[in-house]
C-alpha cells in the first residue's frame, strides 16, 4: 500500500502538470520555452527530498538552455550570478514526466518551462564582455519562416501556401540540413503567424531556435505581382542571437516560366547565398577563435539509438568541438573521435555543464547520458 507520505506526492504532482498546462493569464503573450532534465535527491524524507529536487530542477534546466546559446564559461557565470529567487522568478511552469519515490529519495525527469524574453534579456546582459572567453556565433542550420502575398491574400502556414511548398522542395533538395522548414502546426503559429511576422524578433523566436536546433531563422516575406510581369519581391530577414541583417531581392519571370517555376527558382538563389554566407562565417569564427585543434578518443555508453541521438545533439552544441568522427556503433557502444579546440580540461568540463557523465582515462574518455 502506498505511505501517505507518497499519496500527497503524487496528489501535488498532479496538481504541479496541472498548474503547468493550465492558462497562464497574467503571462499572456509571452514566448515560453521548455527545457528538460533528470534529477536525483536525497532529504529528511520523500517530502524534503522532492522540494530539494525541484529547486535543483530549475537551476539545471535553466542552465541546461542556456547552453544551447552560451559557452560553458558564460553558463556558469550567470549560473552563479543568479539566487533561487531569480531563477524561479524566470519558471513559467513544471511538468513532471516521470518519477520515482522512496522513503527520504527522490528521482524524476521534469520539464520546465521558461520565459523565453527573460532568457535571452538574461544572455544579452551577460555577453561576452562578462567573461573571460570571446564569444564568436557558431553558424548552423537554417530556419525558414515563408510568409506571401498574392492578389491581396497573405499566407503563412497554410498548406496552400506555394512560397512555403517551394521551401519544403527545396529542403528536401539540400542535403546537408541546411535548410529547415517548420511543421506549421499549432505549436509554431502560437510563436509566429503573418500578423506578427514583420515584427518578430530574436527573443519572440527563441521557442523555434529550441524546438528546431537551429542558430539562425530567416524570415522571407514574398510579394508575388502579375503586371507589367510576373515577378516576386523578397524580403529576407535573418536573425540570430548577435544580429538582425535584412535586405530585398527581386525575381523576374523568364518567358513561359510559371509561377511556381519562379518562386522555385529564388528558393534555390535564397538557399545558396545562406550556405556561401555560412561558409564565410565559419572560416571567420575558425580565424577568431583559434584555439589549438586536438582530439580525444572518447567511448559512448548508450541504452537505446534515441540515447545516442541525444548525447550526440548535445555534444553538438558546444562551440569548441569541430567535428564527432563516428568509428563504430553498436547496440551499447559508440566509438568516435572528438576534434576540437582548446585544452582538454576545457573540453572536458564542456561536457559535464551539458549534464554528460564523463570519466577520463590515460587513453581515452567515456561518457554516458543513462
Amino acid at each position: 500500500m502506498m505511505s501517505s507520505c507518497n499519496k500527497w506526492l503524487r496528489g501535488l504532482a498532479i496538481i504541479t502538470v496541472l498548474m503547468a498546462s493550465a492558462p497562464q493569464h497574467s503571462w499572456a503573450g509571452e514566448s515560453l520555452v521548455n527545457s528538460e532534465v533528470d534529477v536525483d535527491v536525497s532529504g529528511k524524507d520523500a517530502a524534503d527530498a522532492r522540494e530539494q529536487a525541484m529547486m535543483k530542477a530549475h537551476t539545471d534546466a535553466l542552465a541546461e538552455l542556456l547552453g544551447k546559446f552560451t559557452t560553458p564559461e558564460q553558463v556558469n557565470h550567470i549560473i552563479t550570478t543568479l539566487d533561487i529567487g531569480k531563477v524561479n522568478s524566470l519558471v513559467r511552469g513544471t511538468e513532471v514526466l516521470d518519477e520515482k519515490i522512496s522513503s527520504n529519495r527522490y528521482r524524476a525527469r521534469l520539464q520546465v518551462t521558461f520565459d523565453a524574453d527573460e532568457i535571452s534579456n538574461l544572455i544579452g546582459k551577460n555577453g561576452a564582455g562578462n567573461t573571460t572567453e570571446q564569444v564568436v556565433a557558431t553558424v548552423g542550420s537554417f530556419l525558414i519562416i515563408p510568409a506571401y502575398e498574392e492578389d491581396g491574400v497573405q499566407m503563412l502556414w497554410e498548406e496552400s501556401n506555394p512560397w512555403r511548398n517551394a521551401w519544403k522542395a527545396q529542403g528536401l533538395e539540400v542535403t546537408s540540413g541546411d535548410i529547415v522548414v517548420p511543421f506549421g502546426d499549432t505549436n509554431d503559429i502560437k510563436v509566429v503567424d503573418y500578423t506578427n511576422v514583420a515584427s518578430a524578433n530574436f527573443s519572440a523566436l527563441l521557442p523555434l531556435t529550441l524546438r528546431y536546433g537551429v542558430s539562425d531563422i530567416v524570415i522571407l516575406q514574398a510579394k508575388l505581382s502579375h503586371t507589367p510581369d510576373l515577378q516576386v519581391d523578397v524580403v529576407k530577414r535573418r536573425i540570430n542571437r548577435t544580429q538582425n541583417e535584412v535586405n530585398l531581392t527581386s525575381y523576374r519571370a523568364d518567358p513561359q516560366e510559371t509561377k511556381d517555376a519562379l518562386l522555385s527558382r529564388a528558393a534555390k538563389d535564397i538557399t545558396e547565398s545562406l550556405q556561401h554566407k555560412k561558409t564565410e562565417e565559419m572560416e571567420a569564427s575558425k580565424t577568431v577563435s583559434g584555439g589549438e585543434r586536438n582530439n580525444v578518443m572518447v567511448l559512448a555508453s548508450i541504452s537505446t539509438l534515441a540515447s545516442w541521438t541525444q548525447l550526440r545533439t548535445k555534444l553538438a552544441t558546444l562551440p569548441m568541438i569541430d567535428k564527432l568522427e563516428v568509428l563504430a556503433l553498436a547496440p551499447q557502444q559508440v566509438d568516435l573521435i572528438i576534434h576540437y579546440r582548446g585544452t582538454p580540461d576545457s573540453l572536458g568540463n564542456a561536457i559535464t555543464s551539458q549534464n554528460i557523465r564523463l570519466v577520463k582515462n590515460p587513453d581515452y574518455w567515456v561518457i554516458s547520458r543513462d
